[in-house]
């Protein structure tokens, strides 16, 4: 087809052609990942915590299962994040997407006091299929008082996707920090979204 159409289309008219092909192609919703477990199937909730802690703990863990790394051996706050210890802590909450199955696919904390977001995190195999998107959405929706208020986090410079999404959601980085998350430097960006 585009083959045939060379003799008609400008360049632009061609770039726009395959822009659209490519932008088809990503619209597609993949329906499975790994091996099998449905994505389009995820539910999206706040977690129990007496229930839902063990499988939290094993997706949080497969951050460094790929790398080889016991729990064990990690730095305080990696053994932190692994055992979320902080969301068994009176306020915080914890958003997971979970496939049919019972398998934790990814976390979003929020301290519900303070407002701020963190350790938002997605199984490798499970990534940029819109989970994050949808936690980070419902994060949002938990708040409990629809109060003006500014929901925070951070995020490592380094880390674009997170970056892109965030922006996306409308989190913007204050002050100076706002153009450097494009250096070749790692450093915590702070971001915000009003809300409300």
């Amino acid at each position: 087809l585009i083959h045939s159409l060379n003799a008609t289309m400008t360049p632009s008219n061609t770039l726009l052609l395959l822009l659209s092909i490519v932008a088809a192609f990503l619209s597609v919703p993949c329906s499975s990942f790994g091996s099998g477990t449905a994505i389009s199937a995820a539910t999206i909730r706040v977690a129990d915590i007496s229930k839902d802690l063990s499988a939290i703990q094993e997706c949080r863990r497969s951050a460094y299962a790929n790398e080889g790394k016991d729990v064990s051996t990690l730095l305080s706050a990696a053994k932190s994040f692994c055992n979320a210890d902080q969301i068994q802590k009176p306020g915080y909450i914890c958003v997971i997407a979970q496939a049919k199955d019972g398998t934790v696919l990814g976390t979003a904390d929020l301290n519900t006091r303070a407002k701020i977001v963190n350790n938002v995190y997605v199984r490798e195999e499970a990534r940029k299929q819109g989970l994050a998107q949808l936690m980070m959405e419902a994060v949002e929706d938990s708040l409990s008082d629809k109060l003006p208020t500014t929901l925070k986090l951070t995020v490592q410079s380094k880390n674009i996707p997170a970056i892109s999404l965030y922006k996306k959601l409308g989190f913007e980085a204050p002050g100076v920090y706002g153009f450097l998350d494009a250096t070749p430097f790692d450093f915590l960006i702070e971001m915000e979204k009003k809300l409300g």
